[in-house]
């Protein structure tokens, strides 16, 4: 049931669309231009939908019902949940029908890759699926004045099989999947890299990267839609990765991980940590990549509704020397204020970068490694703000022993 979403105003938003509505929407409020308007796109803003309704989904069920001439009066933020409600409930009462989206990887087409199930999506690599890769080097063909850029050439080709109700879901549900394979296969090459300099443009730092142009098909080959899906930070091909003894290792890396991932507690939501990982270091904007970082480090700290403090406390909690790691720490929390607040660049951004990767890389692995029975993200946060001296968590622990004993004895 679509909801709403905290640290909105959604009843002031209906109140000002009443008063619109009621004088004809004299500032063009509700009605905007061509697709759009400030009603629709803050009412965007101001719901949540069920997780399996992807985001065109959102889109449009929110342009229905803020251009929906017959809205029940008065608009209020009850009446315009009922109302998203409604569409949500239709869009998940359709039948689910088999999609496969097809793309490609920066893989040498001799390495082996076995088929891997990601919950009710299957990855196929090198699949012969000869009609839907036709169908989708002719769209690429007739797009390319619109992508502006090359394709890679010499990837290995990948297919995600799956049930979905429309061809938009299909394609957030596979990416997700491939995204989060992808995951673990870089964070496997990545955790090794401490430091990188390069002379002119950067590349992004993940080896295994997507081509940026997918398309999703029916059972049958042909396009479920003649719409493509574009990564549009895309820059230049990424060279395939052709290491055939170190990949043998990363694969049994990525089983181990995702056996450690299943025993979560929590693991939706390092699921969509290491989703957001790989795709924060697809960019080949290191400013973004750094902005995307920090907010993963402050996830994997449950702190982002703290100060930032809480976050680098946290962060550095993870080395023994947490002298130097509070100092890294909070330069980097530097640089992210003075780049947020007034745009301030620096030349160290690749040095930035690399720092902030080896916390996420530490948090990352202590939340799929840990064996301490965490139930929740935010419980093996908290664990993160035990003292790191010795002789004062002896003296936390006497003192817990000592309440325990005070409160079991009552007053």
């Amino acid at each position: 049931m679509a909801s709403r979403r905290k640290d909105t105003d959604l009843p002031g938003l209906a109140a000002r669309a009443e008063r619109e509505k009621a004088e004809g929407d004299p500032t063009g409020f509700m009605s905007g231009a061509l697709f759009y308007s400030d009603f629709a796109i803050i009412l965007g803003g101001c719901v949540d939908f069920d997780s399996m309704v992807p985001e065109a989904e959102q889109r449009r069920i929110v342009q229905l019902v803020a251009h929906d001439p017959s809205l029940a009066r008065p608009i209020t933020a009850d009446s315009l949940l009922k109302a998203c409600s409604k569409l949500e409930r239709d869009y998940l009462s359709r039948a689910r029908t088999p999609h496969r989206l097809l793309t490609e990887i920066s893989l040498w087409w001799m390495i082996e890759v076995p088929r891997i199930k990601v919950g009710d999506v299957t990855l196929t690599f090198k699949p012969k699926f000869v009609k839907g890769y036709a169908e989708r080097a002719r769209l690429a063909r007739e797009s390319r004045g619109a992508l502006g850029v090359e394709l890679p050439s010499g990837y290995m080709r990948v297919s995600a099989h799956l049930k979905a109700r429309s061809a938009h879901e299909a394609a957030e549900r596979a990416l997700d999947a491939l995204d989060l394979v992808r995951a673990s296969w870089n964070l496997a090459l990545n955790r090794g890299k401490e430091w990188r300099h390069s002379s002119g443009r950067p590349a992004p730092i993940n080896d295994v990267r997507l081509s940026p142009f997918h398309t999703v098909h029916d059972a049958a080959g042909a396009l479920a839609t003649e719409t493509f899906w574009f990564d549009p930070g895309y820059s230049r091909p990424a060279g395939t990765f052709s290491d055939k003894t170190k990949f043998a290792k990363i694969l049994a890396f990525a089983t181990n991980l995702r056996t450690r991932l299943a025993s979560l507690s929590y693991h939706k939501d390092i699921e969509r940590a290491l989703i957001r990982y790989v795709r924060a270091l697809d960019s080949a904007d290191l400013n973004d990549t750094f902005l995307r970082l920090w907010s993963l480090l402050e996830y994997l700290t449950d702190s982002t509704h703290d100060s930032y403090k809480v976050a680098t406390r946290r962060a550095a909690f993870m080395f023994k020397d947490r002298e130097r790691s509070q100092l890294v720490l909070s330069n980097l929390t530097s640089h992210r204020n003075r780049f947020v607040h007034v745009g301030s660049e620096t030349e160290d951004i690749e040095s930035l970068v690399f720092q902030l990767k080896r916390y996420v890389d530490v948090l990352l692995l202590f939340h799929l490694g840990n064996r301490l029975g965490f139930d929740s993200r935010s419980e093996a946060a908290r664990f993160m703000d035990q003292p790191p001296d010795k002789m004062e968590l002896k003296l936390r622990v006497k003192r817990i022993q000592q309440a325990r004993k005070f409160i079991s004895g009552g007053a």
